[in-house]
């Protein structure tokens, strides 16, 4: 059961991301007054994303060097453009409701954990740079997300015309937020970085998810990593979500909670019931405990239930509209 949940978060978190790279790169041509048709842009972006996997980590390591540095001297410049039009009172402004509505997406950035048995790989199994690289590698984007959070929301107002509420009823959000940045800030010079920055986001988390995928799905068929296993666990990997994207092009954000949800019955409800099977049911004595109690426990279990909850009345308010 858990290697379905698994498989399915995967499944759908790829779709959420060949939707937004598709979404992004049509946006910029768009601008620059020319249409490719959105299949062959989603088509494109997979076999940038799929190359690097298939020639090995030293191509994706390569490839995501590059993708940081883009995106890290995007953010900076966007920083720099917007700031000056941060207002507190939209910051201040923003009902409650809104975030709550969003930690099924939270809960996908979670997702990272399944490319720990690659990163392991990758480092000989050095427990230690294993950690480093985990910590690191989460503290550094929460910090750009949380500062990037404040830029847009301070920026744009929550509720209103031309709001982020207004994105949120809209289909292609991402290329909308892009145009309503413009809007609010008059400079139509940071259309550009905003694209960048986005794109190279979705991009080295695209990666990251891809890799996580083909390594899961080669441990559990069994499919070895020869020239033939390569080309069928990269159809695996890319064929379902490729074709769910031809299709249904407009479920960036929705794609994006679904995946939130199953990220929360994999990261969240699994863990504490194997924890508390182990602890209180079969009384296993194991090498390694994890320091939490029944109140610990208690307390995840109802925080997932709720973020379900909570994903499950935005799928119900999406299909009403």
């Amino acid at each position: 059961t858990a290697w379905i949940v698994c498989l399915v978060f995967l499944y759908t978190i790829m779709c959420a991301y060949t939707i937004g790279m598709t979404e992004i790169i049509s946006g910029f041509l768009e601008k620059n007054l020319l249409h490719v048709p959105s299949s062959c842009l989603s088509i494109l972006s997979v076999i940038t994303v799929s190359l690097p996997i298939y020639f090995g980590m030293a191509y994706i390591a390569v490839f995501n060097r590059f993708i940081v540095i883009g995106m890290f001297t995007a953010f900076f410049a966007l920083t720099f453009f917007i700031t000056p039009h941060i207002k507190i009172s939209n910051l201040l402004a923003a009902p409650i409701h809104l975030p709550t509505m969003a930690l099924p997406i939270v809960f996908t950035s979670f997702g990272f954990l399944i490319i720990i048995p690659s990163l392991r790989g990758y480092l000989d199994d050095n427990i230690k740079h294993l950690k480093i690289s985990i910590i690191v590698g989460s503290f550094i984007p929460l910090i750009i997300y949380m500062l990037w959070v404040t830029v847009v929301m301070g920026a744009i107002p929550a509720l209103g015309k031309n709001s982020l509420e207004t994105i949120l009823a809209q289909s292609e959000p991402v290329k909308n937020m892009v145009n309503m940045l413009i809007s609010h800030t008059g400079n139509t010079q940071i259309s550009f970085f905003i694209q960048i920055f986005i794109l190279f986001a979705i991009a080295s988390s695209f990666i990251g998810t891809s890799l996580g995928l083909y390594d899961f799905l080669a441990d559990g068929l069994n499919i070895s990593k020869n020239p033939t296993g390569k080309i069928k666990l990269l159809a695996s990997t890319f064929i379902p979500p490729l074709i769910i994207a031809l299709t249904q092009n407009h479920l960036f954000i929705t794609a994006l909670g679904f995946a939130g949800l199953m990220s929360t019955i994999l990261f969240g409800l699994y863990p504490v019931m194997l924890a508390w099977s182990g602890r209180y049911m079969y009384k296993l004595n194991t090498h390694y405990r994890v320091s939490a109690n029944r109140s610990v426990f208690l307390l995840i279990v109802i925080f997932s239930f709720a973020v379900i909850g909570i994903e499950f009345l935005s799928l119900k308010v999406n299909f009403l509209q």
